[in-house]
């Protein structure tokens, strides 16, 4: 399955990612639904980008999403 990132908007755009980010953040600079990548974390293995969880939370760092959508370039 291959999954797209508007590139205008993750890379190009002017929206930006903090260095932590909440899942709605993250949902919000890849345009990818909060549902979805809730449903990716909960696959095994999970899909998506590399996330924590800290009191409840689903937490992901910066650098591991513009990883993530690095890596979707490669395997395009």
């Amino acid at each position: 399955m291959t999954i797209q990132v508007e590139e205008g908007l993750a890379r190009g755009g002017t929206l930006t990612l903090p260095e932590i980010a909440t899942r709605p953040e993250v949902a919000e600079y890849t345009r990818i639904s909060v549902p979805t990548l809730a449903r990716w974390a909960s696959e095994m293995p999970p899909r998506g980008p590399k996330f924590k969880k800290a009191g409840g939370r689903v937490l992901y760092k910066r650098q591991d999403v513009l990883d993530w959508i690095d890596s979707l370039e490669e395997s395009a």
